[in-house]
């Protein structure tokens, strides 16, 4: 491992100018601060994170996390990878403070976010929903790091960095499982989670822009359901009364509500759903659904604890701010 007298014999300064800049510490022409950071990059430098929390007296950096998981078993594994990574730092590491909620309400969120916010807080996590009100809230946060967890919002100034699937690939992918399911065409319903979530609306959006190759698919409706099981089954019942569709696409939760009443309907549908959990493997498994595209949850929540471990115990800013999962498509056989 590249040590800090090695990094100023590259980027041609001194010792202390280098400690300066991997320590924060300030007065440092910024483009030999560059210079520096970009050097520590390529090589990997690591500097002892025991030492430093000694040096600052500070063992724990606490980590504000606002999740909307209640009711949501996609969330279990996220919030499973981030407290196996968080175990792993050990004495001087991260400590996670997490405040679960159920659905994409914008005031219960803020209300969430609120309460965390009355502990000292080194960094904060956070599912968000994508509202002005929330977006001018967070911003205001400036300058604690913020990450994004599963779902973004753009253009928010404190933000280190987003780390969720790549939402317009996921439903580009379900649109192609769809037009591959209906050659002759058909009607579509979308049941969607939220319309205040970015990632939500980009399914949708991609699932729209694949679909319309077949210029005999009509994606007739588009319907909320909160992530919440009872609503979908409403939403989803109401759906196929009204519009009678030939495949529906669930693109977030809920979908154990919906396929009770896809299950329960007198004529034949076919189901493309998100996200690989309990429920959806057994609907898969059992041929209520042609396919499954899923985002690898517990790398989402082990990835979010990694970054902010290297950034606020080690000083390292993530070299990307968009980390995109893997979509990976499960089929009845590739379990």
């Amino acid at each position: 491992m590249i040590t800090i007298k090695e990094i100023a014999q590259l980027a041609g300064t001194s010792r202390g100018t280098v400690d300066r800049v991997l320590n924060d510490r300030g007065k440092v022409n910024p483009l030999m601060q560059e210079r520096v950071l970009q050097i520590a990059r390529e090589h990997g430098y690591r500097s002892n994170p025991y030492a430093k929390a000694l040096v600052s007296g500070k063992q724990k950096y606490r980590v504000g996390v606002v999740i909307n998981s209640v009711g949501n078993e996609f969330f279990d594994d996220v919030l499973l990878g981030m407290r196996d990574e968080a175990s792993q730092s050990r004495a001087y590491g991260i400590e996670l403070v997490i405040r679960e909620i159920k659905g994409w309400d914008e005031g219960e969120q803020l209300g969430a976010l609120d309460m965390l916010l009355q502990d000292d807080l080194d960094a904060l996590a956070i599912t968000p929903v994508d509202t002005p009100a929330v977006y001018d809230r967070l911003n205001a946060l400036a300058p604690l790091p913020i990450v994004t967890l599963n779902t973004d919002i753009h253009k928010l100034d404190s933000k280190l960095a987003f780390i969720g699937c790549d939402y317009l690939n996921s439903g580009r992918l379900c649109g192609d499982i769809a037009t591959l399911a209906l050659p002759k065409g058909g009607r579509v319903g979308v049941v969607t989670g939220s319309f205040h979530l970015s990632g939500h609306n980009q399914r949708v959006e991609g699932f729209r822009e694949a679909v319309a190759v077949n210029p005999l698919i009509q994606v007739t409706d588009v319907r909320e359901n909160n992530d919440d099981n009872d609503l979908s089954y409403e939403v989803t019942h109401r759906m196929i009364a009204e519009c009678a569709p030939d495949l529906i696409y669930f693109c977030a939760a809920g979908t154990a509500g919906g396929m009770q009443a896809v299950r329960e309907a007198e004529r034949a549908i076919k189901v493309v759903a998100v996200d690989d959990s309990p429920v959806t493997r057994q609907y898969l498994e059992q041929g209520d659904m042609l396919a499954l595209v899923t985002q690898q949850p517990y790398k989402q929540g082990s990835t979010m604890v990694n970054i902010l471990y290297n950034y606020l115990v080690l000083s390292l800013r993530p070299e990307h701010v968009h980390h995109y999962m893997e979509n990976q498509v499960r089929l009845r056989h590739s379990i």
